[in-house]
Protein backbone atom coordinates (compact mmCIF):
# COMPACT_ATOMS: atom_id res chain seq x y z
CA UNK A 1 0.00 0.00 0.00
CA UNK A 2 2.85 2.39 0.81
CA UNK A 3 4.39 1.77 -2.62
CA UNK A 4 1.07 2.49 -4.29
CA UNK A 5 0.65 5.69 -2.29
CA UNK A 6 4.20 6.66 -3.20
CA UNK A 7 3.47 5.92 -6.84
CA UNK A 8 0.42 8.17 -6.80
CA UNK A 9 2.49 10.93 -5.19
CA UNK A 10 5.15 10.55 -7.88
CA UNK A 11 2.59 10.81 -10.71
CA UNK A 12 0.99 13.85 -9.08
CA UNK A 13 4.40 15.51 -8.82
CA UNK A 14 5.21 14.68 -12.45
CA UNK A 15 1.85 16.06 -13.59
CA UNK A 16 2.51 19.21 -11.57
CA UNK A 17 5.86 19.64 -13.32
CA UNK A 18 4.10 19.39 -16.68
CA UNK A 19 1.61 22.05 -15.63
CA UNK A 20 4.35 24.35 -14.31
CA UNK A 21 6.31 23.81 -17.51
CA UNK A 22 3.38 25.16 -19.49
CA UNK A 23 3.27 28.23 -17.27
CA UNK A 24 7.00 28.75 -17.77
CA UNK A 25 6.40 28.54 -21.53
CA UNK A 26 3.70 31.20 -21.33
CA UNK A 27 6.06 33.50 -19.42
CA UNK A 28 8.53 33.12 -22.28
CA UNK A 29 5.83 33.80 -24.88
CA UNK A 30 4.11 36.76 -23.23
CA UNK A 31 6.88 38.43 -21.26
CA UNK A 32 10.04 37.62 -23.18
CA UNK A 33 8.84 37.67 -26.77
CA UNK A 34 9.86 34.06 -27.44
CA UNK A 35 7.98 32.29 -30.22
CA UNK A 36 6.45 28.81 -29.83
CA UNK A 37 8.54 27.72 -32.82
CA UNK A 38 11.79 28.65 -31.10
CA UNK A 39 10.88 27.08 -27.76
CA UNK A 40 9.73 23.78 -29.28
CA UNK A 41 13.01 23.57 -31.22
CA UNK A 42 15.08 24.12 -28.08
CA UNK A 43 12.96 21.73 -26.02
CA UNK A 44 13.16 18.89 -28.51
CA UNK A 45 16.90 19.21 -29.11
CA UNK A 46 17.63 19.59 -25.40
CA UNK A 47 15.51 16.61 -24.39
CA UNK A 48 16.91 14.47 -27.21
CA UNK A 49 20.52 15.24 -26.31
CA UNK A 50 20.09 14.60 -22.59
CA UNK A 51 18.04 11.44 -22.97
CA UNK A 52 20.31 9.92 -25.63
CA UNK A 53 23.35 10.70 -23.47
CA UNK A 54 21.76 9.08 -20.42
CA UNK A 55 20.89 5.90 -22.37
CA UNK A 56 24.32 5.77 -24.01
CA UNK A 57 25.99 5.85 -20.60
CA UNK A 58 23.77 3.20 -19.01
CA UNK A 59 22.46 0.94 -21.78
CA UNK A 60 24.22 1.75 -25.07
CA UNK A 61 23.03 -1.43 -26.79
CA UNK A 62 19.42 -0.32 -26.47
CA UNK A 63 20.13 2.53 -28.90
CA UNK A 64 20.57 0.13 -31.81
CA UNK A 65 17.74 0.35 -34.31
CA UNK A 66 16.69 -2.23 -36.84
CA UNK A 67 15.81 -1.07 -40.31
CA UNK A 68 12.12 -1.81 -39.78
CA UNK A 69 12.09 0.51 -36.76
CA UNK A 70 13.79 3.49 -38.39
CA UNK A 71 10.88 4.67 -40.53
CA UNK A 72 8.36 4.13 -37.74
CA UNK A 73 10.44 6.10 -35.26
CA UNK A 74 10.87 8.91 -37.80
CA UNK A 75 7.10 9.06 -38.37
CA UNK A 76 6.51 9.00 -34.63
CA UNK A 77 9.01 11.81 -34.09
CA UNK A 78 7.43 14.00 -36.76
CA UNK A 79 3.71 13.42 -36.22
CA UNK A 80 3.96 12.54 -32.54
CA UNK A 81 6.62 14.46 -30.67
CA UNK A 82 7.01 17.45 -32.99
CA UNK A 83 3.33 18.11 -33.66
CA UNK A 84 2.25 17.42 -30.07
CA UNK A 85 4.84 19.85 -28.70
CA UNK A 86 4.33 22.53 -31.33
CA UNK A 87 0.53 22.51 -31.28
CA UNK A 88 0.51 22.59 -27.47
CA UNK A 89 2.83 25.60 -27.32
CA UNK A 90 0.86 27.32 -30.10
CA UNK A 91 -2.32 26.83 -28.06
CA UNK A 92 -0.64 28.31 -24.98
CA UNK A 93 0.43 31.35 -26.99
CA UNK A 94 -3.11 31.81 -28.38
CA UNK A 95 -5.33 30.82 -25.44
CA UNK A 96 -3.27 30.50 -22.26
CA UNK A 97 -1.76 27.52 -20.49
CA UNK A 98 -4.88 26.44 -18.56
CA UNK A 99 -7.12 26.35 -21.64
CA UNK A 100 -4.38 24.67 -23.69
CA UNK A 101 -3.95 21.86 -21.18
CA UNK A 102 -7.66 21.22 -20.79
CA UNK A 103 -8.17 21.12 -24.57
CA UNK A 104 -5.30 18.70 -25.08
CA UNK A 105 -6.95 16.30 -22.64
CA UNK A 106 -9.66 15.77 -25.25
CA UNK A 107 -7.18 13.30 -26.77
CA UNK A 108 -8.66 10.21 -25.03
CA UNK A 109 -12.14 11.12 -26.30
CA UNK A 110 -10.77 11.32 -29.84
CA UNK A 111 -9.23 7.87 -29.35
CA UNK A 112 -12.71 6.55 -28.51
CA UNK A 113 -14.07 8.01 -31.76
CA UNK A 114 -11.18 6.60 -33.78
CA UNK A 115 -11.48 3.08 -32.38
CA UNK A 116 -15.26 3.10 -32.81
CA UNK A 117 -14.96 4.16 -36.47
CA UNK A 118 -12.04 1.80 -37.18
CA UNK A 119 -13.86 -1.07 -35.50
CA UNK A 120 -17.16 -0.19 -37.17
CA UNK A 121 -19.00 -0.21 -33.87
CA UNK A 122 -20.95 2.20 -31.74
CA UNK A 123 -19.32 3.51 -28.54
CA UNK A 124 -20.40 1.74 -25.38
CA UNK A 125 -22.68 3.47 -22.89
CA UNK A 126 -19.73 4.52 -20.71
CA UNK A 127 -17.79 5.75 -23.74
CA UNK A 128 -20.83 7.72 -24.90
CA UNK A 129 -21.10 9.37 -21.48
CA UNK A 130 -17.41 10.27 -21.65
CA UNK A 131 -17.84 11.74 -25.13
CA UNK A 132 -20.81 13.85 -24.01
CA UNK A 133 -18.81 15.08 -21.01
CA UNK A 134 -15.89 15.97 -23.27
CA UNK A 135 -18.03 17.81 -25.83
CA UNK A 136 -20.00 19.66 -23.16
CA UNK A 137 -16.82 20.54 -21.30
CA UNK A 138 -15.22 21.89 -24.46
CA UNK A 139 -18.28 24.03 -25.21
CA UNK A 140 -18.21 25.55 -21.72
CA UNK A 141 -14.46 26.05 -21.85
CA UNK A 142 -14.69 27.87 -25.18
CA UNK A 143 -17.95 29.77 -24.67
CA UNK A 144 -18.00 30.36 -20.91
CA UNK A 145 -21.41 31.48 -19.72
CA UNK A 146 -22.50 32.76 -23.10
CA UNK A 147 -19.69 34.68 -24.77
CA UNK A 148 -16.69 33.49 -26.74
CA UNK A 149 -13.81 33.03 -24.28
CA UNK A 150 -11.30 31.37 -26.61
CA UNK A 151 -10.17 32.73 -29.97
CA UNK A 152 -10.57 30.74 -33.14
CA UNK A 153 -6.81 30.24 -33.30
CA UNK A 154 -6.73 29.00 -29.72
CA UNK A 155 -9.58 26.54 -30.32
CA UNK A 156 -8.08 25.33 -33.60
CA UNK A 157 -4.63 24.71 -32.16
CA UNK A 158 -6.16 23.12 -29.06
CA UNK A 159 -8.19 20.62 -31.07
CA UNK A 160 -5.17 19.92 -33.26
CA UNK A 161 -3.15 19.34 -30.10
CA UNK A 162 -5.72 16.81 -28.86
CA UNK A 163 -5.65 15.03 -32.24
CA UNK A 164 -1.85 14.91 -32.15
CA UNK A 165 -2.00 13.47 -28.63
CA UNK A 166 -4.41 10.78 -29.85
CA UNK A 167 -2.00 9.87 -32.67
CA UNK A 168 0.89 9.87 -30.21
CA UNK A 169 -0.98 7.39 -28.01
CA UNK A 170 -2.18 5.02 -30.73
CA UNK A 171 0.71 4.88 -33.19
CA UNK A 172 3.76 3.70 -31.19
CA UNK A 173 2.25 0.63 -29.48
CA UNK A 174 4.43 -1.85 -31.40
CA UNK A 175 7.51 0.38 -31.13
CA UNK A 176 7.12 0.58 -27.37
CA UNK A 177 6.94 -3.20 -27.14
CA UNK A 178 10.08 -3.70 -29.24
CA UNK A 179 12.25 -0.80 -28.08
CA UNK A 180 10.84 0.16 -24.68
CA UNK A 181 9.76 3.64 -23.55
CA UNK A 182 13.23 5.16 -23.10
CA UNK A 183 14.68 4.30 -26.51
CA UNK A 184 11.42 5.10 -28.28
CA UNK A 185 11.19 8.47 -26.56
CA UNK A 186 14.86 9.30 -27.13
CA UNK A 187 14.59 8.75 -30.87
CA UNK A 188 11.16 10.38 -30.90
CA UNK A 189 12.68 13.52 -29.43
CA UNK A 190 15.59 13.32 -31.89
CA UNK A 191 13.46 12.99 -35.01
CA UNK A 192 11.05 15.58 -33.64
CA UNK A 193 13.99 17.97 -33.20
CA UNK A 194 15.15 17.28 -36.76
CA UNK A 195 11.62 18.00 -38.00
CA UNK A 196 11.56 21.27 -36.07
CA UNK A 197 14.86 22.28 -37.62
CA UNK A 198 13.70 21.36 -41.14
CA UNK A 199 10.25 22.97 -40.96
CA UNK A 200 11.19 25.92 -38.73
CA UNK A 201 14.72 26.75 -39.94
CA UNK A 202 14.40 30.50 -39.38
CA UNK A 203 14.20 29.96 -35.63
CA UNK A 204 17.20 27.65 -35.23
CA UNK A 205 19.69 30.50 -35.34
CA UNK A 206 18.06 32.25 -32.37
CA UNK A 207 18.74 29.41 -29.92
CA UNK A 208 21.96 30.98 -28.62
CA UNK A 209 20.22 34.28 -27.92
CA UNK A 210 17.38 32.52 -26.08
CA UNK A 211 19.77 30.54 -23.89
CA UNK A 212 21.79 33.64 -23.04
CA UNK A 213 18.72 35.59 -21.86
CA UNK A 214 16.34 32.99 -20.44
CA UNK A 215 18.53 30.02 -19.55
CA UNK A 216 16.83 29.19 -16.23
CA UNK A 217 13.31 29.11 -17.67
CA UNK A 218 14.45 27.06 -20.64
CA UNK A 219 16.27 24.60 -18.37
CA UNK A 220 13.13 24.23 -16.29
CA UNK A 221 11.04 23.44 -19.38
CA UNK A 222 13.60 20.98 -20.80
CA UNK A 223 14.93 19.30 -17.65
CA UNK A 224 12.16 19.45 -15.05
CA UNK A 225 9.12 19.76 -17.32
CA UNK A 226 10.32 17.11 -19.77
CA UNK A 227 12.98 14.63 -18.65
CA UNK A 228 12.44 14.52 -14.88
CA UNK A 229 8.64 14.50 -15.23
CA UNK A 230 8.86 11.69 -17.78
CA UNK A 231 11.27 9.67 -15.60
CA UNK A 232 8.98 10.01 -12.58
CA UNK A 233 5.96 9.04 -14.65
CA UNK A 234 7.64 5.88 -15.96
CA UNK A 235 8.93 4.88 -12.50
CA UNK A 236 5.41 5.12 -11.05
CA UNK A 237 4.20 2.48 -13.51
CA UNK A 238 6.12 -0.12 -11.49
CA UNK A 239 3.71 0.27 -8.58
CA UNK A 240 0.45 1.45 -10.18
CA UNK A 241 -1.94 0.18 -12.80
CA UNK A 242 -2.29 2.23 -16.00
CA UNK A 243 -5.78 3.23 -14.84
CA UNK A 244 -4.44 4.67 -11.59
CA UNK A 245 -1.65 6.47 -13.45
CA UNK A 246 -4.08 7.91 -16.00
CA UNK A 247 -6.41 9.24 -13.31
CA UNK A 248 -3.57 10.70 -11.21
CA UNK A 249 -2.12 12.41 -14.29
CA UNK A 250 -5.27 14.52 -14.60
CA UNK A 251 -3.63 16.73 -11.97
CA UNK A 252 -1.72 18.35 -14.84
CA UNK A 253 -4.43 20.78 -16.01
CA UNK A 254 -5.25 21.60 -12.41
CA UNK A 255 -1.59 22.44 -11.81
CA UNK A 256 -1.52 24.50 -15.01
CA UNK A 257 -4.64 26.46 -14.01
CA UNK A 258 -3.38 27.07 -10.47
CA UNK A 259 0.10 28.17 -11.55
CA UNK A 260 -1.32 30.40 -14.30
CA UNK A 261 -3.40 32.17 -11.67
CA UNK A 262 -0.70 32.42 -8.99
CA UNK A 263 2.21 33.33 -11.28
CA UNK A 264 0.54 35.15 -14.17
CA UNK A 265 -2.69 36.36 -12.56
CA UNK A 266 -4.70 34.60 -15.28
CA UNK A 267 -7.96 32.98 -14.25
CA UNK A 268 -10.64 31.15 -16.17
CA UNK A 269 -14.25 32.28 -15.87
CA UNK A 270 -16.54 30.29 -13.58
CA UNK A 271 -18.22 28.24 -16.30
CA UNK A 272 -14.86 27.54 -17.91
CA UNK A 273 -13.76 25.78 -14.73
CA UNK A 274 -16.92 23.69 -14.96
CA UNK A 275 -16.04 22.87 -18.57
CA UNK A 276 -12.52 21.86 -17.60
CA UNK A 277 -13.94 19.69 -14.85
CA UNK A 278 -16.22 17.92 -17.32
CA UNK A 279 -13.26 17.18 -19.60
CA UNK A 280 -11.34 15.75 -16.65
CA UNK A 281 -14.40 13.68 -15.69
CA UNK A 282 -14.42 12.25 -19.22
CA UNK A 283 -10.75 11.26 -18.87
CA UNK A 284 -11.44 9.58 -15.51
CA UNK A 285 -14.38 7.63 -16.97
CA UNK A 286 -12.25 6.40 -19.88
CA UNK A 287 -9.35 5.50 -17.58
CA UNK A 288 -11.71 3.60 -15.26
CA UNK A 289 -12.94 1.48 -18.18
CA UNK A 290 -9.56 -0.27 -18.14
CA UNK A 291 -9.58 -3.17 -20.56
CA UNK A 292 -13.34 -3.30 -21.04
CA UNK A 293 -13.36 -1.44 -24.35
CA UNK A 294 -11.14 -1.10 -27.38
CA UNK A 295 -10.25 2.53 -26.83
CA UNK A 296 -8.93 2.13 -23.29
CA UNK A 297 -6.99 -1.00 -24.39
CA UNK A 298 -5.14 1.03 -27.02
CA UNK A 299 -4.43 3.84 -24.62
CA UNK A 300 -3.54 1.46 -21.79
CA UNK A 301 -0.88 -0.26 -23.91
CA UNK A 302 0.86 3.03 -24.66
CA UNK A 303 0.54 4.43 -21.17
CA UNK A 304 1.73 1.22 -19.53
CA UNK A 305 4.91 1.51 -21.59
CA UNK A 306 5.49 5.06 -20.46
CA UNK A 307 3.95 6.76 -23.47
CA UNK A 308 3.19 10.20 -22.13
CA UNK A 309 4.24 13.10 -24.38
CA UNK A 310 4.61 15.51 -21.59
CA UNK A 311 3.23 18.75 -22.98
Amino acid sequence: MSRRAGGVAVVLFAASLWGLSGTAAQILFDGRGVSPELLVTVRLWGAAALLLLAIALRRPRSLRLQRRDLLQVAIFGLFGFFLVQYSYFATIAAAGVATATFLQYLGPALIVLYTAIAGRRLPSAAESVALLLAVGGTALLVLGAGGLRVTGAGLGWGLFSAAALAFYTIYPVQLLRRLGPWTTSAYGFLFGAIAATVFLPQHFGAIGQLLSKDLLLVLFVVVFGTLIAFALYVSALRHLTPTEVGIAATAEPLSAAASAYLVLGQALQGWQYVGGGLIMAAVVVLAALGGRSAAPRVERTAVSAGGRPDP
